[in-house]
């Protein structure tokens, strides 16, 4: 590089220089004169101000900002010793859709007596619960998901598009063979190092499987160039100098009608794990991108109609029944969702585990809580004995919103809660286990009986079993029929029913259809039943006959004769 020609290209290079310096930590630049009026501006204020770097010359900071931080930034100026930086405060904008920002700045007398402030956006920090890969610090599937929508938000609130680059590093295993775990790790150190940096707020990006990453980030990234990083850091280790390519794909994120950022992200989390799941060459980078846009509205779609079904309370309720084996008696029903209303037998499976992949169940469970606590508090109007079991998805209990609403629910109607029960489902989501066996001694100390869902065989069984003190288990229909029909099957059902009732858990058996299955399950020590035998899932409007309810024994679940309210 030549020479500077003149004392002014030199003076205009230092000032291009501090320019450069300065909007590496800031946003945007302001100069403020004695009175607070903007007299210089620079940099991204429509993302900060909603408006061009023109129309703020001659108006006041102040103007700009919420009135309750106004005396806070006024102390802050006031109080800047000459030749000394101003410490870093937030304030809000007048604009509640902005984000708030970050000032620092600068008091000089030299020039007029002028302030120099740099902002910047605050950025949002990850949620308290968000985990990171091991190997490259980034958000795992789960996290990044959450993310999502909180960085789709916040970045359209700062006038931001966003788009989402995945990238395919599945060459990586073939340099693997060549380089020592001290060069792997070198590079994934990069890998996550990088990508986290060229995210939308510097932590937007994540790892979905050993080789397939996520970059949220802003649509001015270059892509390409990025890719072409990654790919030299991958030469950089490899003793043969050769790397490998890195695939990438673009996903235009651009909201449609009015669909939420939480509901687009759940369609983004949805439709990568959709894709994820297909092995070997069915699942490239490329081929996402060329099914994601439809995918994608579809899947958005779906989740609008399923949302307003639910919030709308256009679905059914099909009650079936579960006896008591000793008596053949109905001791309570099951409470079952129907979305075809004109058809009480029709499974809603399939609605079920779109909404448990895209983490809207929670707002089906909280709907079925309130419909059935409605059917008991009318048949206690009416001096009927009902007793009935929602369901709750394991990621719904997941969630602490979730739980916080069902609290909240639950503590408005104590007088039916001997007669609301709860099955958790999808105990496969269930991460933290401890969180929720505090959750169900919640519930159970509150007088509410508790049921775990589709038990069967395998470690992964027991091992809830062991860590979720409940009162009930409900043995998985398929399970009960395997071993029905294989030789040790009836050693093994017979065993576990055991250790229930070694731990006072009374034991449901799924599936029941005919006399031969009643006997086996009675032989293993089984209590209650629940199948076609006794009764199908029939939707209905009324109320059923509750006659023939009768209650579990204290001797089989002792805790309700002590249980204390705790949801008041």
């Amino acid at each position: 590089m030549s020479e500077p020609s003149s004392h002014l290209e030199r003076l205009r290079l230092e000032r291009d220089r501090f320019i450069a310096f300065a909007f590496a930590a800031a946003d945007v630049l302001l100069e403020l004169d004695s009175k607070h009026r903007v007299c210089y501006a620079a940099g991204a204020t429509r993302t900060l101000f909603g408006a061009d770097a023109s129309s703020l010359l001659g108006r006041r900071l102040f103007e700009r900002l919420a009135k309750e931080d106004h005396d806070r930034l006024r102390a802050a100026l006031t109080a800047i010793p000459t030749g000394n930086r101003m410490p870093t405060i937030s304030v809000r904008l007048r604009d509640e859709a902005l984000p708030p920002v970050a000032v620092t700045g600068y008091y000089l007398t030299d020039f007029g007596g002028r302030f120099y402030l740099a902002l910047c956006v605050e950025k949002p920090p990850p949620p308290p619960s968000a985990k990171r890969d091991g190997v490259t610090g980034l958000f795992d599937t789960g996290s990044f998901g959450a993310l999502v929508s909180d960085r789709i938000q916040s970045g359209k609130a700062n006038g931001a598009e966003c788009d989402l680059t995945l990238f395919d590093l599945n060459e990586f295993n073939s340099l693997r063979e060549r380089i020592d775990a001290e060069a792997a790790q070198s590079f994934f150190s990069q890998l996550g190092n990088t990508l986290r940096a060229s995210s939308l707020d510097g932590d937007s990006a994540g790892r979905f499987d050993n080789e397939t990453y996520g970059l949220l980030h802003e649509r001015s990234l270059d892509v390409d160039g990025l890719r072409s990083q990654i790919s030299e850091f991958a030469r950089s280790i490899d003793p043969q100098g050769v790397g490998f390519s890195v695939r990438a794909a673009t996903l235009n994120l651009e909201e449609q009608g009015t669909n939420s950022p939480e509901n687009i992200a759940k369609a983004v989390l949805f439709t990568i794990n959709k894709f994820s799941e297909r092995q070997g060459d069915a699942f490239t980078v490329t081929s996402l991108s060329q099914g994601y846009e439809l995918m994608l509205r579809d899947t958005v779609e779906q989740i609008n109609r399923f949302k307003t079904i639910v919030d709308t309370g256009k679905f059914g309720v099909a009650l079936q029944p579960i006896v008591d084996l000793a008596t053949r008696q109905v001791h309570h029903y099951e409470a079952l969702v129907r979305f075809d209303i004109q058809d009480g037998s029709a499974s809603p499976a399939g609605l079920i585990g779109f909404a448990e992949e895209t983490g809207i169940i929670g707002d089906l469970d909280l709907a079925m809580a309130r419909r059935a606590i409605e059917m008991l508090t009318n048949a206690e109007k009416n001096g009927q004995d009902l007793c009935l079991a929602v369901n709750l998805s394991g990621r719904s209990l997941s969630s602490p919103a979730f739980i916080e609403a069902l609290l909240a629910l639950l503590g408005r109607h104590q007088s039916i809660r001997r007669k609301l029960w709860f099955e958790i489902t999808e105990s496969a989501k269930i991460k933290d286990l401890e969180a929720m066996n505090n959750l169900i001694q919640t519930l159970r100390a509150a007088g509410h009986v508790v049921c775990l869902d589709d038990f069967g065989a395998g470690a992964a069984a027991f091992q809830y079993l062991r860590a979720l003190e409940v009162d009930v288990v409900k043995i998985d229909g398929v399970y009960v029929r395997e071993a029905l029909t294989k030789p040790r099957g009836k050693a093994f059902l017979k065993a576990m029913v055991g250790l229930c009732r070694d731990l006072d858990i009374a034991v449901v058996a799924e599936m029941v259809e005919d006399e031969k299955t009643v006997t086996f399950v009675r032989e293993c020590g089984v209590q209650f039943a629940q199948g076609h035998l006794f009764g199908a899932p029939v939707l209905t409007t009324e109320l059923p006959r509750a006659s023939k309810h009768v209650e579990i024994p204290p001797s089989v679940l002792p805790h309700l004769a002590q249980s204390r309210t705790v949801l008041g």
